[in-house]
């Protein structure tokens, strides 16, 4: 058993100072008692205050690999549809050991910017010309080794793709994504369900499966309670094409399929209209926002005033890894929610005091609710994911215990404040 001692521990009830968090050797959070009551101190951190881990909702590990190399001009026109082009071929260029050693390496970066937990929407399956490995979930497995040798807990998000576009074959840089069959898809899910790994079902998009395939795995993840993961409504394109096709718009047809509901997240809904957004609140489904990447690529900014008005959650992720840093992403959520609006405090409702807790729980519980985790939160019962947070750097000069989450949310980034992480009650990276 652990006990943790820092200045500051940031409950469910606020800001504590002068608390021991005990810690079971399963690496659950027993207790968090007060530092003059009889309980032993393991580890000492002065001058630190103690915070949930961040959860990393959406991420695509082997896209790390682009950052920095697609800015220079790719056509005349540069949009998302020119950076796939891309993005596939990076992903044509992948074996079982590239993707292991560049998700291993992207994971360790998530623990230095202190996420803790990341639902990795894995949709790069089988060899380059579609044909399965011989151990069908090969590429899956080497995600998950990269992640436990990390030290970071991966909640794979095994993505289904079936055709290139609305009733098209694939083309010949999506063949690897794509499996023969819904059962194919269904076996492979079944497989890695049963080894106890942290999981969940994510359809590509609407794109990507036909009807009968959300049907059918919006169906298994009810059946196993697991995480149903979907891109939906990030470019005006795709919602355009699937009126065409299907007569309704993505949110829609996901509501047709029986595919949205408390188990559903929706990546993106950057361009979710009024409709949609009722269809989402109604059903309890989250929305996990990627501000730095639809900002790489020109997304747009999704409909934040209206998405907190029906009380949606939201949670975060780093999708494509241009950036890792949890501050940013929720700072980048405000800002552009701002610069839509023309107002402050957008995604705050107006009875709300300070920002800063609310966008915390953004990045921490409603991404670890979303992912099916027992994290989020540094409360009794629950894993004991922390990141320790340094009260004496610069970058935090001036900060009070009512304004702390303030000052780092809009104030700091990662690499200035962060000094050990924490999961499962293992201390997996310092400064």
């Amino acid at each position: 058993m652990k006990g943790l001692a820092p200045d500051y521990v940031y409950t469910p009830q606020g800001l504590m100072p002068n608390q021991v968090v005990q810690i079971s050797d399963e690496g659950m959070i027993l207790a968090i008692a007060d530092r003059e009551s009889d309980v032993e101190v393991t580890e000492s951190l002065p001058g630190m205050a103690l915070l949930p881990g961040f959860v990393n909702t959406h991420s695509h590990a082997f896209q790390r690999a682009l950052r920095g190399h697609t800015q220079r001009r790719l056509s005349a026109h540069d949009t998302f549809w020119t950076w796939r082009n891309a993005m596939y071929a990076q992903a044509q260029r992948l074996t079982p050991e590239l993707i292991y050693e560049q998700s291993r390496q992207v994971y360790r970066e998530m623990l230095a910017a202190g996420y803790t937990s990341v639902g990795e929407f894995h949709y790069i399956h089988h060899q380059p010309d579609g044909q399965p490995y011989a151990q069908p979930n090969v590429l899956s497995e080497a995600v998950v080794q990269a992640g436990r040798d990390a030290g970071i807990r991966v909640v794979l998000l095994l993505t289904a793709y079936a055709q290139g576009n609305f009733k098209q074959p694939p083309s010949a840089e999506q063949r690897r994504f794509c499996d023969s069959s819904l059962s194919a898809y269904l076996e492979r899910a079944e497989a890695l369900r049963a080894t106890g790994i942290p999981f969940g079902v994510a359809p590509h998009s609407v794109r990507a499966v036909p009807a009968d395939w959300l049907e059918a795995i919006a169906a298994y993840s009810r059946q196993h309670h697991i995480p149903f993961h979907i891109h939906a409504d990030e470019q005006q394109a795709e919602i355009e094409q699937c009126l065409e096709a299907e007569g309704c718009t993505p949110i829609e047809l996901l509501q047709h399929s029986g595919a949205l509901g408390p188990l559903t997240t929706v990546v993106h809904a950057t361009h979710a209209n009024a409709h949609e957004i009722t269809l989402l609140a109604r059903a309890g489904t989250t929305v996990c926002v990627c501000p730095t990447t639809e900002g790489d690529l020109g997304d747009g900014i999704a409909p934040y005033a209206e998405l907190v008005q029906a009380d949606i959650p939201l949670a975060i992720g780093s999708d494509s890894n241009t950036r890792l840093d949890p501050f940013e992403e929720l700072r980048w959520a405000e800002y552009s929610a701002r610069m839509r609006y023309q107002r402050r405090r957008v995604l705050i409702p107006d009875e709300m005091g300070a920002p800063g807790p609310l966008l915390f729980s953004y990045g921490t519980q409603v991404g670890a609710q979303a992912l099916g985790l027992q994290t989020g939160l540094i409360a009794p019962g629950l894993a004991a994911d922390f990141i320790a947070i340094d009260l004496k750097v610069p970058a935090l000069a001036g900060w009070t215990p009512e304004d702390l989450l303030d000052v780092l949310c809009f104030g700091t980034s990662a690499s200035q404040v962060i000094k050990q992480t924490w999961v499962q009650g293992q201390k997996v990276w310092s400064a």
